[in-house]
């Protein structure tokens, strides 16, 4: 059951913006960790329009 308790913990955390790694890369950025979740939605939304635009090419 710990296994799973801690689990849920770290999902929660990685939710929250708290969990360590997202510090780290938000620091690494020089931001802070909401601006870093605005910049990885915008960059996931900017290669998903890149993956359709070029499918629709080839």
């Amino acid at each position: 059951m710990s296994s799973i308790k801690r689990k849920l913990e770290r999902q929660k955390a990685k939710q929250d913006g708290t969990f360590l790694y997202k510090k780290v890369l938000a620091r690494k950025f020089g931001c802070s960790v909401p601006e870093l979740n605005k910049r990885l939605k915008r960059r996931e939304n900017n290669l998903k329009k890149l993956e359709d635009n070029n499918n629709g090419k080839e």
